[in-house]
């Protein structure tokens, strides 16, 4: 999570409340997958009653995938 979304991160001053809403971490689902080899697969995705009816553009659905590797905890690959 804190690659995906570090702690303390704001949206710019302008921000679209659909902005602000992505920008909080409770927005998100997140699921863990282990993988082959100590790789755990992590998702996350927009929950589906964040953000809903607020002006702004809309969170994308398309979840944003981390390969990690549980040895040295290294972020394998991102997959946005």
């Amino acid at each position: 999570m804190e690659d995906f979304l570090p702690l303390g991160t704001k949206p710019r001053r302008d921000a679209a409340p659909t902005e602000v809403c992505a920008s909080q971490r409770q927005s998100y689902d997140v699921t863990a997958v282990p993988g082959a080899d100590g790789v755990v697969f992590v998702s996350f995705s927009p929950r589906p009653d964040a953000c809903q009816g607020l002006d702004g553009p809309p969170l994308a659905d398309v979840p944003i995938v981390y390969a990690v590797d549980t040895d040295r905890w290294l972020i394998l690959s991102v997959q946005k």
